[in-house]
């Protein structure tokens, strides 16, 4: 989130990066959603226009198929996470993404995925 104290600078600049395509970005139309629900949380004007903000960036937008929603709920009872992680991981799994950049140290417990800290972000791209 942008507006997070501990995140918003390490977001800006993977955005950043996003829109000069020094980095490639799959997300899945779940995360719009998903980032929608925040803005309203932190009470942000004008959500449908940052949306479409996000969508004039350069990156791949897939969408969520109900097979997609299957196998997640079966990921969610069986590796005991929440079923939008599991959403997330199956996406990922369906179109060959193996790195997620994010906070949630869940994703840590699915052994083909490498998450990444949104703050060690910036220290792994300057050592590359």
């Amino acid at each position: 989130m942008i507006m997070d104290r501990v995140y918003g600078r390490p977001c800006v600049e993977i955005v950043r990066m996003i829109y000069t395509k020094a980095l490639r970005a799959v997300i899945s139309s779940i995360i719009l959603l998903e980032v929608a629900n925040a803005l309203r949380k932190y009470r942000v004007p004008n959500i449908a226009e940052r949306i479409k903000s996000i969508l004039s960036l350069p990156l791949r937008v897939v969408d969520v198929t109900i097979d997609d929603i299957l196998r997640a709920i079966e990921l969610s009872e069986r590796r005991k996470i929440s079923p939008y992680d599991a959403l997330h991981i199956t996406i990922m799994d369906r179109e060959r993404v193996r790195m997620i950049i994010s906070a949630d140290k869940d994703f840590d417990r699915i052994d083909w995925v490498t998450r990444i800290d949104p703050k060690g972000f910036q220290k792994l791209k300057s050592s590359a």
